[in-house]
């Protein structure tokens, strides 16, 4: 076989290899985007199949500590406005579910990576 004759096979081997990559890569996108869209499905919605409970003062003031606390997370994420006291801010904040504090968000992002590397893996694994 000539000179070019072995360069055009291995340019053929390697534009195949490169196919292969390339839907192993997509394999892979589409896996973790079937999963990430999952995991989002289930933080946006987490109360779908249980009742909505009315929040009272003793459990915003387990939460939060106190009344200043829990008002401004409410604040912060809702926007809400209201007269003074535990009374009015109760009815502001009903039917909203508590905002989550940043260490609750950095353990929801945990768990998302960590279900989305057990996926990678797996894929993986199975290839």
């Amino acid at each position: 076989m000539s000179r070019f004759g072995k360069l055009i096979e291995e340019l053929e081997d390697l534009r195949q290899q490169d196919i292969k990559n390339s839907a192993h890569v997509f394999s892979i996108t589409a896996t973790l985007h079937s999963r990430l869209h999952e995991l989002l499905e289930t933080v946006e919605n987490p109360n779908k199949a249980l009742p909505k409970k009315k929040i009272d003062q003793e459990e915003l003031v387990k939460r939060y500590g106190n009344y200043n606390n829990a008002h401004a997370a409410y604040q912060k994420a809702y926007g809400i406005k209201c007269k003074r006291g535990w009374k009015y801010f109760l009815e502001a904040i009903e039917g909203l579910s508590p905002p989550m504090s940043l260490e609750e968000r950095v353990d929801k992002l945990e768990e998302a990576v960590r279900i989305l590397v057990k996926a990678l893996l797996e894929d993986e694994t199975t290839k």
